[in-house]
Parts: C-alpha cells; sequence; structure tokens
C-alpha cells in the first residue's frame, strides 16, 4: 500500500473542527513519518485485495482489522491455517445476506504444530495479546495427534471468540498458559455454538472445549453433543461460564481437573446460569460436574454453582470432588432427574482426598428420588429432596427451560440467595457490574435480561409467565 492511500485511509475520519487544525497537521506528519504505527482494515475475499486470510496476516500490522467476505456461491475457504503472531488483530467475518458465519473448512490440512504450522485454523500465540476473532463457521480441523482444533489460544492472553460455529474438529477450542499466571489471562468465549467435536480414533482425549491458562469466561454459548470426551474440559486455574447450555455430552458436561495452575489457592469455578442436561442415551461418563484431579495434584479452591437448571436422569454424582483441597458451594439450583424417578440419585460424591463436608449452600431443590444429604454441609431445611409428577419446566424438548407457573410457588427462592458475593476473574480489564442474575440464556446462543418481577425463582431461567 503507499503511502498517500495509507494516509487517506487512516485520517479520512478525523474531523479538523474537533481535533484543532494545529492539532489535526500534527496527525497527518505522524502518519507520513510512521506509517506501520497505525490500524487499517485488510479485506479478504473475491474482488478484494486478498484472496487468502493467512496472506492478509502475513501483511497485517498490531492493531489492524481483518474483514473475511464470504467465496462465491457459499462455498468455504479451505484449509486454512492461520498463525497469528501480531498483537490486536481482529479476524471479522462478513456474512453475506441472510447468513451469520463465513465458513471455512480445514479438511484435508495436518494441522501438526510443527514449527510455524499452527495446530488450529486460527492459532493466537504468546505476545498475541487483544485478538478478536468473531462471525465464523469453523470445521474439519484434524492431524495425527488428534487435537486439531477450531481455535487455539497458544499462551495469548484478552483474546476473544466471538460469534462463531464450530463444529467437526479434533477439538473445538483448545487453550493453555506456560504455568505461570502470566498466560493465558481473561479468555473470553461468547455467543458461539460449539458443537459435535472429537475424534473416534482417539475416544475420550478430545472435547468440545480443552482450555488452560489463568482465567476463562464463556457466557451466551451452546455447547453440545461431544464426540468422544466432554462438553467443557479445563485445566483453567480460574473458569467461569455464565448463562450457557450445555447438553448431551458423550461423557461429562464439565471436567475441572488439575494442573500447575490449579494447585495455587483461588483455583475457582463459577458456574452461574446456566442450563446443564445429560443425554439419557449417554454411554460414557454419567456424573454431570466433576471438580478435582485426573494428574495428581491439588486443586485448591472452591466450585461455585449458582442458579444452574440440572437435568439429569443418573444415579451417578450431579457434582464430584476428587482433590483435598477441592470445595463446592451450591445456592438456588433446580436439580431435576427429567422424570425418571430413579431411586438412590446422588447429588455429592467425593474421593481422591475430598471430603463430602466440603460441600456447603442452600436454597437447592432436588426433584427425585435422591438420596439425603448425610456427610455434607448441606442442610435438609434449606435443600429439600420433592417430587414433580409434571415437568416443572416449560418445554425442554424445545430448548425451553423456564419455570412453570403451577411449579413457581414450589422453587421460589428469597431475594438473598442471588447476593452472595462470588470471586473475581483474574485479570479481567473491566469489573463486572451486572447483579448476579442480571441474564439468562435465550435459545440460540444468546442472552435476554432476567424479570425477576413476578418473584425470584431457582434456576437457570426464570419464570414462564
Amino acid at each position: 500500500m503507499s503511502v498517500v492511500p495509507w494516509i487517506h485511509h487512516r485520517v479520512a475520519n478525523w474531523d479538523p473542527a474537533v481535533l484543532g487544525r494545529s492539532t489535526a497537521a500534527c496527525l497527518v506528519c505522524v502518519a507520513l513519518f510512521a506509517a506501520t504505527g497505525m490500524a487499517a482494515t485488510l479485506e479478504v475475499g473475491p474482488g478484494k485485495p486478498f484472496a487468502r486470510i493467512e496472506d492478509a496476516n502475513a501483511r497485517a500490522q498490531a492493531g489492524d482489522v481483518i474483514l473475511v467476505h464470504p467465496r462465491a456461491d457459499g462455498q468455504p475457504y479451505e484449509q486454512t491455517a492461520v498463525f497469528v503472531r501480531q498483537a490486536r488483530l481482529t479476524f471479522r467475518g462478513v456474512p453475506a445476506e441472510g447468513e451469520r458465519w463465513v465458513k471455512i473448512d480445514g479438511s484435508g490440512f495436518d494441522y501438526s504444530g510443527r514449527g510455524s504450522t499452527p495446530r488450529a485454523i486460527f492459532q493466537f500465540n504468546a505476545g498475541t495479546d487483544h485478538c478478536v476473532l468473531e462471525g465464523f463457521e469453523l470445521t474439519g480441523a484434524h492431524n495425527g495427534s488428534h487435537n486439531g482444533a477450531g481455535v487455539r489460544i497458544n499462551q495469548a492472553n484478552h483474546v476473544i471468540v466471538r460469534n462463531c460455529m464450530i463444529h467437526g474438529n479434533d477439538m473445538g477450542i483448545m487453550s493453555n498458559g506456560d504455568g505461570s499466571l502470566e498466560r493465558g489471562v481473561n479468555q473470553l468465549i461468547e455467543f458461539c455454538r460449539i458443537h459435535h467435536n472429537g475424534d473416534p480414533a482417539d475416544p475420550g482425549y478430545n472435547h468440545n472445549l480443552y482450555l488452560g491458562g489463568t482465567s476463562v469466561t464463556m457466557r451466551a454459548c451452546e455447547v453440545h453433543s461431544s464426540l468422544t470426551g466432554h462438553n467443557y474440559k479445563s485445566r483453567a486455574h480460574f473458569n467461569r461460564v455464565e448463562y450457557c447450555y450445555l447438553y448431551h455430552s458423550a461423557n461429562r458436561e464439565f471436567d475441572l481437573v488439575d494442573a500447575a495452575d490449579t494447585a495455587r489457592p483461588g483455583s475457582h469455578t463459577v458456574l452461574l446460569g446456566n442450563i446443564i442436561v445429560k443425554d439419557p442415551q449417554c454411554r460414557g461418563n454419567r456424573s454431570v460436574i466433576h471438580f478435582g484431579q485426573d494428574g495428581g495434584r491439588d486443586h485448591d479452591g472452591t466450585l461455585h454453582l449458582r442458579f444452574n437448571t440440572v437435568v439429569t436422569p443418573f444415579l451417578s454424582p450431579v457434582v464430584e470432588l476428587s482433590a483435598p483441597g477441592a470445595k463446592a458451594e451450591l445456592i438456588g439450583n433446580i436439580v431435576w432427574d427429567g422424570g425418571q424417578r430413579q431411586n438412590g440419585q446422588r447429588l455429592a460424591a467425593a474421593r481422591a482426598g475430598a471430603r463430602l463436608e466440603s460441600f456447603s449452600g442452600g436454597n437447592n431443590r432436588l426433584a427425585g428420588l435422591f438420596e439425603a444429604l448425610s456427610g455434607t454441609s448441606l442442610d435438609a431445611d434449606s435443600n429439600p429432596i420433592q417430587r414433580f409428577d409434571v415437568s416443572p419446566l416449560a418445554d425442554p424438548a424445545r430448548h425451553d427451560f423456564r419455570v412453570l407457573p403451577a411449579a413457581a410457588g414450589q422453587l421460589a427462592a428469597p431475594p438473598t440467595a442471588a447476593q452472595a458475593p462470588l470471586p473475581a476473574t483474574p485479570g479481567a480489564l473491566q469489573p463486572d457490574t451486572d447483579p448476579t442474575l442480571a441474564w439468562q440464556y435465550r435459545h440460540p446462543a444468546d442472552r435476554q435480561r432476567r424479570d425477576a418481577t413476578g418473584g425470584l425463582v431457582l434456576g437457570a431461567s426464570g419464570r414462564a409467565d
């Protein structure tokens, strides 16, 4: 790009009347002598300056925006492999009218991770902080190690993955840190649909999400149908999953396990306002949430389970702790058996040095034939076990988990149940000023304001008035 068009691109929106003529003149001078220092927009697609995303990425400078337009006739970009080295890049799909994503299919490419070949369609490496990826459908990422991913966040901080459809890869999203609390900070995944990732050639070791590093937030996402592993597996120091819908995993819905990061104090997970549903035909591990270890390290933190709706027909525990430092606090949740009425369902289990008395909290409802809560610090008065002869939820088959008016009285919650503080996300750039239950999940992969004007009810989705 020549200097004159470059300057025009960057200063076209500067208004001398606002900036002052001398200020605007100085800015033009800076542009003339430091042309590489300001953001540009690079466009990819038919009739655009770049035919492939990799070419635009190679030319991009820190802070640039790469707009990706759809290929002709809706054909996907093929065998895309973007190895990001620059900070503050935005990759934004510009879908065709009536579409939501720009399609990318990695089928046939070996996402090996060797040299500068990424292990994902988009890989954000150490130092590529504050990058954004949004508006893409990512599929077909595979390699010989069975961990080719749609997206990989490799020690980068403050990376955002937004409004993407990620399916048909070995892994949906992978991330990792470096064992310190300085990498993989403040990862944000929001408004995404992540499903059917996994590899039957390596069953149980590939997942819809497999995360690590310092801190992760996932919000308003739909995650379902992992092919062989878990829907959400994480070794991150801190996880916050809010207003999401996770269901029908091949194994657990959440597997929150150990790494060097989790042996540090404050290795918490917050699950807030989520809908979590087990597949009645699940043939893998039938527990819902595991918080602890699978690698021998401690997990020094608390699982905060707040105002979730959990549906499981199985006798396997809803929450299982498996590390000496692991604790669980449950407030405001509905746990329903889906009408299966199996005797002896378990809310809580502990092993590998964890203790049942590390379960605490109140104002939960166990709707089914659950075992008594003996041995835990959950008391029977504020955590009653009750049966529903008909579903308390509006229409689960159509992804509607709001509480029916007939059940709302039985599932009422005191307003104070939503007021207990939650731990802050390490490295978050802005504090979350919303009240704890400001939102609820809206299908598919969205959120809406939660209306509590008719009284606060338990679970993730409010009343169906």
